[in-house]
């Protein structure tokens, strides 16, 4: 037979909503948990690609059987209430005033420039050159949105492709083409896909090393930019 208490938890659910109800429980768990030994924990939620926050809720204590009843209908709560609330899988890395992409692709350093991972900030200087003489840096001054997956040097390096070989490379207009998506695509839509690139189509796959496209796999998702989406990749995408 349920206890009291319980019958009292259960119809103020019912009468009131699980909001009102979580709410309750939370201040008054949280006077109780002044009283005994507990710890906080944060459960952060995610709402859109623009802003982001934060809650910060308390773990009650066990040292008296109200705490651990009021503790455990807060977490319970607290967890619906955060599946509800969970965001994109990628969020989006916002400067805080993003520019364009021939703007960002030269900030090597300073405040816009991107790292990846352990390797310190990426450099792109083979992939503008590539960019300029193959006549395409005008169309990233559109207004788009776009999405480039760029190729830092290390990727060119990598892939055995110097500066001189990219530029000398008969099919270069092609291969820089089949790095620019018309529209915007962010690590949320990833996922087993042909995407049609402005130089043709390429297959985006998930595996072990992470998301694919093709053979080169993306090491720094979703950085933004002012026109579009940034995409760094470990790689060079070829036909």
């Amino acid at each position: 037979m349920p206890s009291k208490m319980s019958g009292l938890m259960l119809a103020g659910i019912a009468a009131y909503g699980t909001s009102t109800v979580y709410t309750a429980f939370t201040a008054v768990g949280g006077g109780l948990a002044g009283l005994s030994t507990g710890r906080s924990v944060s459960n952060r939620g995610t709402s859109s690609s623009s802003q982001q926050s934060s809650r910060s809720e308390p773990s009650f204590g066990t040292s008296t059987t109200g705490v651990c009843v009021l503790g455990a209908a807060a977490a319970a709560l607290g967890v619906a209430a955060g599946r509800r609330s969970s965001g994109r899988q990628g969020e989006v890395s916002r400067a805080a005033n993003p520019r364009k992409f021939n703007e960002q692709l030269p900030c090597s350093s300073g405040p816009f420039s991107v790292t990846v991972g352990k390797a310190g900030p990426s450099s792109f200087s083979i992939l503008i050159a590539g960019l300029e003489k193959a006549g395409l840096t005008s169309a990233l001054d559109g207004d788009g949105p776009f999405t480039l997956f760029a190729p830092d040097d290390k990727a060119f390096e990598a892939a055995g492709l110097t500066a001189e070989a990219v530029l000398a490379h008969p099919d270069l207009v092609t291969i820089l083409k089949m790095h620019v998506l018309p529209g915007a695509i962010v690590a949320k839509g990833f996922k087993n896909q042909t995407v049609e690139t402005l130089g043709g189509p390429v297959t985006m796959r998930k595996g072990v090393k992470g998301v694919m496209m093709n053979k080169a796999v993306i090491n720094k998702a979703d950085v933004e930019i002012a026109n579009g989406i940034m995409h760094i990749l470990g790689g060079v995408i070829l036909p």
